[in-house]
């Protein structure tokens, strides 16, 4: 009979998103390329349906993450955070970008664990996120048994209420050292072999975030994310916009290893004025509490909800004007927005100043909840790593 490795694991949910959580110390044996397929493994990948029935994923990119956490030995910092999008249909994993909802399920994590020491009523947990080199500060509310799991507090895009956790931002913008600004410019104009060219914004705050008009393609906000899903003419136009500019930005050297190699960054997002509309959970939403509409676009599919990375560099765009995003809002009050996603709507601020000509962001705060599902092992075939 085929070993089978049994190795320590958390499931959980983190604002929006689904992942299963390592400990550092369970994976240390292991090399990189045997703990991508571990993850793969534990997730159902690849899966050419896209449903992930032989795993723990959900056939969405929001459902198929992974994360390994560690204890860290650098000053002012409390844990390590390595963030891996998994891929669907295929055996790819990127390490390159981050997520903001899974952030909400690492303070949790690092207290259940004993990474960090539990400090009532609240505990307040220092993370490194390693993919991009950002920290940001996690607050936790905490009994003497843990995390408090209950609590009053909803988002969008998650049934039922929980316990309120605040994740601040530190100095989101620049993940890839080229600045909030990565190209220099407010507005770029991006020119693609079979689809023309495209108006664009691209933002560099959370993650690399690039901005286009829904106007510009033949899918309309009132059809359905499915129907979006469906629409291979602005999906392909959209995945055009989206590996040029990684070639732009020196993500990847071409447009064909954009496509197969860096699906998780940079992320692609449809804006257009705000509207009122049905969530998906059948919530009618009213133009008069958002700013703006938008959807987005990860690893291929339209983004159940609204990814937290991407709606950190989303407000910082609509604070910045002469942004494309920035010409959609309206009245909107200086470091705040709403934004109104297919789940619902997100409410974020941020700390955006000009010095000189230089656009910086001192800090994003948002609120989200998050619920451990699954203590125990994930069992993998040895023959998997051969």
């Amino acid at each position: 009979m085929d070993e089978l490795l049994k190795i320590p694991a958390v499931f959980v949910r983190g604002g929006t998103s689904r992942a299963v959580l390592f400990e550092a110390t369970d994976l240390e044996h292991f090399s990189k390329t045997q703990i991508d397929s571990i993850l793969l493994s534990v997730l159902g990948s690849p899966d050419n349906s896209g449903r992930q029935v032989d795993g723990l994923g959900g056939g969405t990119s929001s459902l198929s993450k992974a994360a390994i956490i560690s204890k860290s030995s650098k000053p002012g910092i409390d844990v390590e955070f390595n963030f891996a999008q998994v891929g669907i249909k295929t055996s790819y994993v990127d390490w390159s970008g981050t997520c903001g909802n899974i952030s909400s399920a690492v303070g949790p994590f690092a207290i259940n664990q004993g990474l960090v020491e539990l400090k009532k009523p609240v505990t307040e947990v220092t993370v490194l996120a390693t993919n991009t080199g950002k920290t940001f500060l996690s607050s936790v509310p905490v009994s003497d048994e843990g995390p408090v799991p209950c609590g009053d507090f909803a988002i969008d895009g998650v049934p039922g209420t929980a316990s309120k956790i605040a994740l601040k931002f530190h100095d989101p913008g620049g993940s890839l050292g080229k600045g909030l600004l990565p190209t220099k410019s407010l507005i770029d104009y991006i020119k693609t072999p079979l689809n023309g060219i495209f108006k664009v914004s691209i933002i560099d705050v959370g993650i690399p975030t690039i901005f286009v008009a829904a106007e510009a393609f033949s899918y309309k906000m009132s059809c359905t994310l499915e129907d979006l899903d469906k629409d291979f003419e602005t999906q392909n136009a959209l995945e055009a916009i989206r590996c040029e500019v990684a070639v732009l930005l020196g993500i990847s050297n071409d447009v064909e290893t954009a496509h197969n190699e860096s699906q998780a960054l940079p992320k692609i997002v449809l804006i257009d004025s705000k509207s009122t509309y049905v969530s998906r959970a059948k919530q009618e939403i009213n133009s008069a509490n958002i700013d703006l509409r938008a959807i987005a676009i990860s690893m291929g599919q339209a983004h159940r909800t609204y990814p937290v990375s991407v709606s950190m560099a989303t407000a910082v765009a609509a604070n910045i004007r002469g942004t494309l995003v920035s010409e959609i809002v309206k009245d909107i009050k200086v470091g705040r927005l709403s934004i109104g996603h297919p789940g619902g709507l997100m409410k974020l601020e941020v700390d955006v100043t000009l010095d000189g000509d230089v656009w910086t962001v001192g800090s994003a705060t948002i609120f989200r909840t998050a619920r451990t599902i699954m203590e125990g092992n994930v069992i993998v075939p040895a023959l998997k790593l051969r």
